[in-house]
């Protein structure tokens, strides 16, 4: 028997996690993440709501849920808009606790997407998405790379109760974006 089908994650709810170096290594020298917003007048961000930039164009931000389409998505900022060489977030790892339990069976599906990477060559990008003590996505890239949608489709080998630590982790040494989508047990094949 399958879990019912649904999103894991609510994009609105991430924190800031020191967890997950046994996935992602130790960050490196240098590694830093400006959590603090400038120039953003809808920060704090609202509660269990999604951001939309162009209300505020001035707003600089590293980690925000963010109004694209029809979706919140997690969105993480590599360098600062105004200044390509000032770094603002180029090493994060993120959690929160599942919305629902999995099943051993169940699919879950990891949508991602990077926005192009052009710099520093030579150079590495990486994202990364964890269930629990399973990495179920871990996308790296040389640099150069165009943009791209990584996604994952993982079937549970076990259960996982409601609860259970998600990870989302990107690290990146040029400009860029990268989204979370969306995290979710998918339905049944046979329904």
């Amino acid at each position: 028997m399958t879990s019912d089908p649904g999103p894991l994650v609510d994009n609105t709810k991430w924190v800031q996690s020191d967890k997950g170096a046994e996935f992602f290594g130790a960050p490196p020298e240098g590694a830093v993440c400006e959590l603090t917003p400038i120039n953003c007048d809808q920060y704090p961000w609202p509660e269990d709501d999604c951001v939309d930039f162009a209300l505020t164009p001035s707003c600089i931000a590293s980690v925000v849920p963010e109004c694209l389409d029809a979706f919140t998505v997690l969105a993480v900022y590599t360098r600062m808009p105004t200044d390509d060489r000032v770094p603002l977030c180029n090493w994060i790892t993120l959690e929160q606790p599942s919305l629902r339990a999995i099943r051993a069976g169940d699919r879950v599906e990891v949508r991602t997407r990077h926005s192009q990477l052009t710099a520093p060559v030579p150079g590495t990008a990486r994202i990364g998405f964890v269930i629990g003590d399973e990495q179920v996505l871990d996308h790296r890239v040389t640099l150069p790379v165009d943009y791209d949608f990584p996604d994952a489709l993982w079937t549970a080998p076990k259960d996982y109760p409601e609860g259970t630590p998600l990870l989302f982790h990107v690290d990146n040494h040029g400009q860029n974006e990268y989204m979370l989508i969306e995290a979710s047990i998918l339905p049944n094949a046979s329904e």
